[in-house]
């Protein structure tokens, strides 16, 4: 059979002898590979990859690929009528102890009186670890898959001050639709949330102290203007710098438009003196921290306010080509955000990150069109997110897979997906030590959840993540799991060699665990099997290689046998169960797990 690993010519080869034989592999991990079947695509680019029987639960929703997408993305779309028991059980029994507590429980409990383990920082380390434990273990893999995408986009570095104290609300009341039917957002803005309304959410996120924090709004006055927050909402949370038309833009690089809601016309683009505008329809905006700005008695609950004219830019206004009279008020705010939300550059630009990061780094303009149009028609609607979804997972461009490949898993998605693939038996919680070893793992893989500190969010080009040190210390993270707990008296927490006894296998030679690994981890396998691919040949090779065949010259044969009991036992000289460790490794660094 064909080698399942394409060929390059573009990229520099090196030459591998293993047991006799010799394999040429690229250099790079962006060597192609072949294409997996329709239902591994699908739950590769809207989740976090399949795990357990979900390949045949993708498959028994209908007929044909068309009608099985069809149905797998009503079923994710409506994700509280998916059943979660087994995320819930975990979730039951892990400790976690800021899920319930409002804003200025947090605030208090977190902010005022940091006597805790953690001090100020409970609430995010909670929600970093349940960030994991939700990718891994949840049915609701689009709505996990979407909570990544929009803490990246509101991206907000989880351990500033007034962010880690209240991150708990954050991810609970701007980002993620409400649990259970019961909101905790305001009237008005039920539907502020990455399953309802891009304009109440924009809102959600300007008004909560992490972000008021985060970006200085909080002390942006009109005596001490500070235009952080107003750069950001343009630059990156509206309009983004696709519709920025420079410094010091020339006659016919802004021109004017009109829609619906301004029917007397909007400027198509922003420039530098629109940002400077924003700042000033921003002052005033603040946390009730226990402060006294201008001699006024404040509460300290961390909620927003007004803090009204002492600290409000009153003067007349200009902002994309419309014009506010002075002594507006906190109105002229909310105007504001109306015409950031409802500008059609803000649905190309949304549109645009939503391709990029479900199908490939330079997705179809048709795509993004059609994604966009969605955005902009439904956005007075309090669906308009879930329908903006619903265009875009059921296109046309996203049932090609032939762009299979173009993206790879950042550190976060590889690590899931392995676990995933393996059955991983880790409930990542809370004053746990191995938790505690993870996220410090992630850290140097450099995508620890909530970490970031630009205010851009996670690179989502796969440039980035093809860099050597990420890759390496991705690779030792998913190491440390394999190997985790090993030979002690705890479980697992990849249960590689239960997995393996249970395999049950005619015979157990490098040839069959080889196969075996790949079609467990990878869930698929090629027309024939994975026996006589390249791919199965250098595993194989790997497995029938001593440690020591520099010094003996000795391979096993292909097809040697293995009594399972060395390799449930990793006895002496063979050590089997470490060699089995890492060859589920060595497929996990594959380009056939790696790439989405």
């Amino acid at each position: 059979m064909a080698s399942i690993i394409g060929e390059a010519p573009a990229l520099k080869k090196r030459a591998i002898p293993l047991n006799d034989r010799e394999f040429t592999l690229a250099d790079s991990q962006a060597a192609a590979t072949a294409i997996p079947p329709f239902a591994n695509v699908v739950l590769n680019r809207m989740g976090f990859g399949p795990r357990g029987n979900d390949i045949a639960a993708f498959n028994a929703l209908g007929g044909n690929d068309d009608a099985r997408l069809q149905a797998y993305v009503e079923q994710q779309l409506d994700w509280s009528s998916i059943a979660d028991t087994e995320f819930d059980t975990r979730l039951s029994q892990a400790g976690y102890t800021t899920l319930n507590k409002s804003l200025t429980q947090l605030w208090t409990d977190y902010r005022r009186d940091p006597t805790n383990s953690f001090g100020y920082y409970e609430p995010v380390e909670e929600i970093e670890r349940l960030a994991f434990l939700r990718a891994v273990y949840s049915k609701r893999q689009l709505l996990e898959f979407l909570a990544d995408f929009w803490h990246n986009h509101f991206n907000i570095y989880g351990r500033d001050t007034y962010a880690a104290p209240t991150w708990t609300s954050w991810d609970r009341d701007v980002i993620r639709p409400p649990a259970g039917g019961a909101s905790t957002r305001p009237s008005g803005f039920e539907h502020g949330h990455f399953m309802g309304n891009f304009r109440q959410m924009l809102e959600l996120s300007a008004k909560h102290p992490a972000m008021l924090y985060y970006l200085d709004n909080y002390v942006n006055s009109k005596a001490s203007p500070n235009e952080n927050y107003a750069r950001e909402i343009i630059e990156l949370h509206t309009l983004g710098a696709i519709n920025y038309a420079g410094p010091d833009p020339q006659p016919g690089d802004i021109n004017t438009i009109t829609t619906s809601d301004y029917p007397d016309g909007l400027n198509d683009k922003y420039s530098d003196a629109d940002v400077y505008e924003a700042m000033r329809f921003l002052t005033g905006w603040n946390v009730k921290d226990g402060g006294n700005p201008y001699g006024k008695d404040e509460e300290n609950t961390g909620e927003w306010y007004f803090v009204g004219s002492d600290w409000h830019d009153e003067g007349q206004k200009q902002l994309l080509g419309r014009h506010w009279s002075a002594f507006t008020g906190v109105s002229e705010i909310y105007d504001m955000l109306d015409l950031l939300a409802f500008h059609p550059g803000t649905a190309k630009h949304i549109a645009l990150k939503l391709c990029t990061r479900f199908l490939n780094d330079t997705p179809p303009p048709s795509l993004v069109d059609k994604v966009s149009q969605t955005f902009f028609d439904a956005r007075h609607e309090p669906d308009q997110l879930e329908q903006t979804y619903r265009t875009l997972l059921l296109s046309d461009e996203f049932k090609d897979t032939s762009t299979w490949g173009n993206k790879i898993k950042r550190p976060f998605e590889l690590v899931v997906s392995a676990m995933r693939a393996c059955d991983a038996n880790f409930t990542v919680r809370p004053d746990d030590s191995e938790s505690y070893h993870l996220v410090r793992y992630m850290e140097r893989t450099g995508q620890r959840p909530f970490y970031w500190r630009a205010p851009d969010g996670y690179p989502d080009k796969r440039s980035h993540w093809e860099g050597g040190a990420s890759l390496v210390n991705t690779w030792r993270t998913v190491d440390w799991l394999v190997d985790e707990n090993v030979g002690r008296d705890d479980p697992d927490l990849m249960p590689v060699t239960d997995i393996m006894e249970a395999a049950n296998l005619p015979a157990y030679t490098p040839n069959s665990i080889a196969e075996f690994w790949l079609k467990y981890l990878l869930k698929w396998e090629p027309s024939g099997g994975w026996a006589g691919t390249k791919l199965h040949g250098i595993l194989s090779a790997f497995m029938s290689t001593p440690w020591d065949s520099d010094t003996n010259g000795s391979f096993w044969a292909p097809d040697f046998p293995i009594p399972i009991e060395d390799i449930v036992e990793n006895s002496w000289p063979n050590y089997w169960n470490e060699r089995v460790r890492g060859l589920v490794k060595l497929i996990f660094a594959t380009p056939e797990f790696m790439q989405r």
